[in-house]
């Protein structure tokens, strides 16, 4: 999902760190298997910041926390082989960029006309798509 985000959506939506946060939120709300998840960005690759690694975790008596973990733990170093192993896995599908070859889509945005229809004119507005 993320990789056809990077490619494929406009600014606002990849300026959104409320949804890159939403995101792993939502992986540990809806599967009672999942303890925690993170999504976290070599050094540089997340706009300015030098890490960048939203962090949702479960708590033992129920409640969802989500937090930069970057702010606290700084992953890049000798001890953080988690990091090490999934940049390199991630190195060697994109290499082979067979992953995301299998699926079609049909979704054709030109197709789309935008509008945007303001209801006082301090307002931002709201989208309607026809």
């Amino acid at each position: 999902m993320l990789t056809r985000l990077w490619k494929y959506a406009a600014s606002e939506v990849l300026d959104s760190e409320y949804l890159l946060h939403a995101g792993v939120f939502s992986m540990v709300e809806f599967d009672e298997d999942i303890f925690a998840a993170g999504n976290c960005y070599d050094a540089y690759q997340y706009k300015s910041f030098w890490l960048f690694c939203p962090y949702a975790y479960r708590l033992p008596e129920g409640p969802i926390l989500v937090k930069d973990l970057a702010v606290e733990y700084k992953y890049l170093s000798n001890t953080s082989e988690w990091f090490y192993i999934a940049r390199k896995n991630a190195e060697n599908v994109i290499k082979n960029y067979n992953q995301f070859s299998r699926g079609k889509s049909f979704f054709n945005a030109s197709l789309l006309t935008r509008k945007y229809v303001s209801s006082a004119p301090t307002k931002r507005g709201t989208l309607r798509i026809e």
